[in-house]
């Protein structure tokens, strides 16, 4: 009896195992038996972003800009400059004065030059002659003021009297004169300019051919336009 049962129990296992196989079979989704299909259309391979070479850009070229407070660079000849002034003076004696100059432009506000001196004079009917050199300065201090300052070795005829015939006569010597004083400018042009200046000499004897004040009239011109 105990061999029965064991059988009866062995072959209800064994049932049991079957029935549950076949329910797994049919609850088993179709996609897990069917064999996965492979693709038919052709595979697009994703593009690769074109990578564009820059372009050479055109250079430009821009024009230089000079500040105010600065100015562009120029040869020698360009900051040179030549002109001159006259001076007039009637009374007892009368004096006609040329004075040539050539000048050199440190800046648009400060010049300096050499220059010649020339003077016609005649005094009681006797006619002397002074010829020399001169330095000068210049200085702008406003828009069209500037203050002036020079300095001329002369070689001068003087007349002097002779007390022994009470006669005058005519005396050379060399003197120094000093003068300082202001102006106004006037442009002519971009680089031209005419001026009037009042001085002062500052060796106002019997030998210097100028009596204060001292005014003159002049001009200047660049050598390259």
């Amino acid at each position: 009896m105990p061999l029965r049962l064991s059988y009866n129990i062995m072959v209800l296992t064994l049932c049991c195992l079957l029935g549950s196989t076949a329910a797994m079979a049919q609850t088993e989704p179709d996609t897990v038996r069917r064999k996965r299909e492979l693709p038919t259309r052709p595979t697009v391979e994703p593009q690769q972003p074109r990578v564009t070479q820059p372009q050479p850009q055109p250079e430009v070229i821009r024009p230089q800009v000079v500040r105010p407070s600065e100015e562009a660079p120029q040869a020698l000849i360009d900051r040179m400059f030549w002109g001159g002034s006259f001076g007039l003076q009637f009374g007892t004696f009368t004096n006609i004065s040329l004075l040539p100059v050539v000048g050199y432009r440190a800046t648009e506000t400060f010049w300096l030059g050499i220059g010649g001196v020339y003077h016609y004079r005649r005094f009681r009917g006797e006619s002397m002659h002074n010829y020399g050199g001169r330095v000068f300065a210049q200085q702008q201090i406003f828009e069209n003021f500037l203050i002036h300052g020079e300095y001329e070795q002369l070689s001068v005829e003087l007349p002097l009297m002779n007390y022994n015939t009470g006669v005058y006569e005519i005396s050379r010597r060399f003197i120094g004169i000093p003068m300082a004083g202001l102006g106004y400018r006037q442009r002519i042009g971009e680089r031209g300019a005419a001026d009037i200046l009042l001085l002062y000499n500052f060796n106002d004897s019997y030998a210097s051919p100028y009596s204060n004040p001292v005014i003159r009239a002049g001009f200047s011109f660049p050598f390259r336009k």
